[in-house]
């Protein structure tokens, strides 16, 4: 069985802070990065960058970040961690982090706002039921099932409020439009009613379906960059037939490729790279 050369291909990283209102991401340094595989841990340089020197990767193959640590900082999305990420030479890994301090402090400001609007809310609807009951513009039963309801809506408002903040303190407005993050800083601040204004009489379809597309656009270069390197990969059967071992990464990458595709909704290109798997997994057994 021939064995095929290995090399070392780069994947480029690079970690920022947080992007807040009026504080735009800066390069973080002292990053410390550990990927499965790469014996060495990796460290964020003065312009936030590190590379990714995995031996035997090429694109389209999945690596995997076992941890990103920083003192005194935490990994703004931390589900990147664990999870298979398409290794490109072409498109760098971008890591947000944000200080701990400043994430403590962002969620307690914004959950403050967010109790007083809604005890002020709740005082001014129950003030409301109180004079419909004094004018008996409600019976007593109606009177009883409104404030019920109205103190149903209040607890369950205030019980999602932790949860509320925190999604808002790691918000990285260096990904928001100047809209989205008038509309953010609007709810941050507890101005329900000007937030609310902004998304009624701003925005549009277009715009909507714009900012779909910008989100999306960095995940579909990802996969469109793995599904090059598969169909030229499938191409080289003699490669494929020398060497299981290459095989069998293969259809992982492709098994691995069509969940994300599925996740994208694109049922018939996952099914595509299914059948590929399949048909790698028989060449495999035909030749042991």
């Amino acid at each position: 069985m021939l064995a095929l050369p290995l090399s070392a291909q780069v994947q480029q990283g690079y970690v920022k802070t947080l992007g807040r209102p009026g504080v735009p991401g800066k390069p973080l340094q002292g990053v410390t990065v550990r990927v499965r595989g790469v014996m060495n841990a990796l460290v964020s340089d003065a312009n936030g960058s590190f590379k990714i020197q995995a031996t035997g990767k090429k694109d389209g193959d999945a690596i995997i970040i076992n941890s990103v640590r920083k003192n005194g900082y935490e990994l703004k999305d931390k589900d990147i961690v664990g999870r298979n990420i398409v290794f490109s030479s072409r498109v760098p890994i971008q890591l947000v982090m944000v200080s701990s301090a400043q994430l403590a402090a962002d969620k307690k400001r914004i959950e403050d706002n967010a109790y007083k609007v809604a005890e002020t809310n709740y005082k001014k609807k129950l003030a409301a039921l109180d004079k419909q009951k004094k004018q008996n513009e409600l019976s007593s039963k109606d009177y009883e099932k409104q404030l019920q309801e109205l103190e149903a809506r209040y607890e369950n408002y205030m019980a999602l409020v932790g949860d509320m903040a925190e999604r808002y303190a790691l918000t990285d407005y260096d990904n928001l439009d100047s809209i989205d993050a008038q509309i953010n800083i609007c709810i941050e601040n507890g101005e329900l009613d000007k937030a609310d204004s902004l998304i009624h009489t701003v925005f549009d379809p277009t715009t909507v379906l714009q900012r779909n597309r910008d989100a999306k656009a960095e995940v579909a270069e990802r996969m469109r960059i793995a599904q090059e390197a598969i169909d030229k990969a499938l191409a080289d059967k003699e490669q494929l037939q020398q060497n299981i071992e290459y095989a069998e990464k293969l259809a992982e990458n492709c098994e691995s490729l069509a969940e994300e595709y599925r996740r994208q909704g694109m049922e018939e290109k996952a099914q595509e790279n299914l059948n590929h798997a399949q048909e790698l997994r028989k060449l495999i057994e035909s030749l042991r």
